[in-house]
């Protein structure tokens, strides 16, 4: 199984600057593709709709250092 796509996620909190990025896959191969359910952050308490046949929407963000949900949230391919 190959990896199709890739989305990388980028949150930065506008309160006290936190950043961080991580990427959810889309795996596959001849026989279909299921992309990942969310992407893990270490600094950011996220929640995720979708998956598997539907590529994952962030549905929240807090920032764990200060408790913010103000998040600058940048995606790309």
């Amino acid at each position: 199984m190959g990896i199709i796509d890739r989305a990388v996620y980028v949150l930065t909190c506008k309160k006290c600057g936190t950043t961080e990025q991580s990427s959810i896959l889309d795996k596959g191969s001849v026989w279909g593709s299921a992309w990942n359910f969310s992407a893990h952050f270490s600094n950011f308490e996220t929640s995720w709709t979708g998956g598997g046949a539907t590529e994952p929407e962030l549905t929240s963000v807090k920032c764990k250092k200060c408790g913010s949900t103000d998040i600058d949230v940048k995606s790309d391919y």
